[in-house]
Formats: structure tokens, C-alpha cells, sequence
């Protein structure tokens, strides 16, 4: 195995300080540093600098800190400080420098009444729930597009992109159903809520263990919203398995159709053959006292020719019955049911 790299024990971080203004961008921090700054357990830091994509996200409650590890944010958040920290394979520059600018603008709003941690937070989520509608709109546009074209016409490309999307669709709803346990996870521990009122435990005024009406609202709201794009990604999901088994029973019935007509081919050959065999009886050199009669050629062409109809028409007649003969027989077993009484109906059923 080889050696523990120094830039290992490195992370990069963006540092805003207490007025929501940038201190310092992609940063470089030593872990041993950021523990003993912020009072943190390695341990904790290791889910923030894991370098192993769609982690379960997480919201640690610590003495002094805020750990939040939510789909593409990984933050520190204090009561005086927030810590990014570069998430590894993150290619939306974008959707980081629009986080970013929303998060000043929210630290630096002196009028809001919420704390400096509460502000941060909000922000946090608000992101995440951006990025989560941002994907839920783009997969629901390609499913939907998809959808409308299998209407018009089955083929193995759309039906192969309507299994990869379906894929697509399954992480997703498995990503929003994990952000989802993650809030509700804390929603449902009272200690951890009243420990995110950073700014009170460093005033020296901590709250009660019920008194977190204001964190509990706030993150009750974003819950309700995550759980709104987890029921319309099931919903959509619902519709993809629904065209799979409708596009499913489309080719059964297909395949079913060429194998009725296959059978059909194969009992008007046979009927073909029955007056081949005919023809062929008396093409031998044996006499059968008919090759002076005039009328022996018509006669024997018209009775091969019944008797090849006759043949074939009562094999198709028999395929016919045959793929009937489920419907009828459990029609009539319902038929037969009717005029029972429920008890023993049921006790018939049994046995």
C-alpha cells in the first residue's frame, strides 16, 4: 500500500466570516488545524473531505459547530463563521457561484431576525432544494418527451432510453428520499435542535430542550418541499413502469399474433399435405380399375380438395377454441359461483 500523501492531510476550503464577507477562497487548511480551531473530533471531518460520490447526507450537531454534508455542499457552519469546504468531482461551477452569492447576500442582511447560523443554514437549503427542482424539471422533461413519443411509436432506441432514464430517475428519487431522512432525522431529536442555536450557547443564554419552535418551522418547511419532489418523482416513476408493462404487453400480444400465424400456415400445409398423399396413392403403377373412367380425374381432384378444406378448417376451428378456451372455462366458473352463498363459496374455494 502506498504512503499517506501530505496533500492528504490537506483540505481546501472558502472561509466567510462573521459580516457574510469572503475571508479567504479555496484555501489550504491542515486537518489537525481545523480541529483544534473549531473543536472537532477527526472523525467528523472525515465525512466532509470523503472523496466518494452520493454520500447519505448528514447534519452533525456539534459544542460549537454545525457539520452539513448535503448532496454538493459540505459546510462548517458557526456561530460567527461559515467553512466551505471543495467538494471533490463537483463540475457546476455555477450552481456553486450562485450558492455562494446567495449565502453573502443572507449573512449580510442585518435586518433578518433569524441568527447568524439560522441565516447560513437557510441558504445551505435553499441550494440544495434548487439543485434537487433544477434535475427533478430536466428528467421530467426528457421522461415526459420520451413518453408522448412511445405513444406514436415502439422501438427498441426508445425503449432502451426509457430503461436509462428510468435508472436515472431511480437515483434521483433515491438521492431526494435521503435528503428528506436527513431532515427528518433532526427534526425528531429535541436535543439536536436546541444545540443549533449557536449564537444563544455563546452568549451564555442556551435555550430548554423544547424551546426550538423557530429552527423546527424552518426546517419543517424545507422538508415539506423535498417531500413534494420525492411524491412527483414517484408519481413519474409510477408512469415509466406503467409504459414498461403497457410497451410489454404490446410485444406478448405481438409475439402471440406471429405464433397463431405460424400455426395457422402449418395446419393449411398439413391440409395441403393430406391431398398431396391422395395424389400420391394414385400416382403408384398399380391398378385401381379407374383409368378408363372419364370422369375419375374430376371426381378425385374435387375429393382432394374437400377433403384438404375439411382438414384445415377443422384445425383453425380447433387453434381457435383452443385460445379461447381459458376465458370460457373461467367465465363459466364464475358463472357456476354465483348463485352461492358467500360461506360457501369461500369453503368451495378452499377446499
Amino acid at each position: 500500500m502506498k504512503g499517506r500523501q501530505p496533500t492528504d492531510l490537506m483540505l481546501r476550503c472558502t472561509v466567510l466570516d462573521a459580516d457574510g464577507n469572503v475571508k479567504t477562497i479555496s484555501g489550504q487548511f491542515r486537518r489537525a488545524d481545523l480541529c483544534s480551531e473549531h473543536r472537532l473530533n477527526p472523525r467528523d471531518l472525515r465525512k466532509i473531505d470523503s472523496r466518494v460520490p452520493n454520500l447519505v447526507p448528514t447534519i452533525l450537531v456539534r459544542k460549537e459547530a454545525i457539520l452539513i454534508n448535503i448532496l454538493h455542499i459540505r459546510a462548517l457552519v458557526k456561530a460567527d463563521a461559515v467553512v466551505l469546504f471543495d467538494t471533490y468531482g463537483s463540475a457546476d461551477s455555477r450552481l456553486h457561484s450562485v450558492f455562494l452569492y446567495h449565502l453573502e447576500h443572507n449573512l449580510k442582511a442585518k435586518g433578518s431576525n433569524l441568527p447568524y447560523e439560522f441565516r447560513a443554514v437557510e441558504s445551505i437549503l435553499l441550494s440544495v432544494l434548487s439543485a434537487l427542482e433544477a434535475e427533478m424539471v430536466f428528467i421530467r422533461n426528457l421522461v415526459g418527451g420520451l413518453l408522448a413519443e412511445l405513444e406514436d411509436d415502439i422501438d427498441h432506441d426508445r425503449f432502451k432510453r426509457l430503461l436509462h432514464y428510468s435508472r436515472r430517475l431511480t437515483g434521483f428519487q433515491n438521492r431526494a428520499k435521503l435528503v428528506e431522512e436527513a431532515l427528518e432525522e433532526v427534526l425528531e431529536q429535541d436535543e439536536d435542535l436546541t444545540a443549533m442555536y449557536l449564537s444563544d450557547k455563546k452568549n451564555g443564554t442556551p435555550r430548554t430542550l423544547s424551546d426550538h419552535e423557530e429552527l423546527e418551522v424552518l426546517l419543517e418547511s424545507f422538508s415539506k418541499q423535498v417531500e413534494e419532489i420525492v411524491n412527483e418523482a414517484e408519481n413519474i416513476q409510477s408512469n415509466v413502469q406503467s409504459t414498461q408493462e403497457i410497451v410489454e404487453l404490446i410485444l406478448d400480444s405481438n409475439r402471440n399474433a406471429l405464433l397463431a400465424l405460424d400455426l395457422k400456415v402449418s395446419i393449411l400445409t398439413m391440409g395441403i399435405g393430406i391431398g398431396t398423399l391422395v395424389a400420391g396413392l394414385f400416382g403408384m403403377n398399380l391398378k385401381s380399375h379407374l383409368e378408363e373412367s372419364e370422369s375419375a380425374f374430376f371426381v378425385m381432384s374435387l375429393f382432394t380438395i374437400v377433403m384438404a378444406m375439411i382438414f384445415s378448417w377443422g384445425g383453425l376451428r380447433t387453434l381457435a377454441r383452443i385460445r379461447k378456451v381459458g376465458l370460457i372455462n373461467n367465465s363459466r366458473r364464475h358463472e357456476k359461483k354465483r348463485w352461492l352463498p358467500l360461506p360457501i363459496r369461500g369453503r368451495r374455494s378452499d377446499c
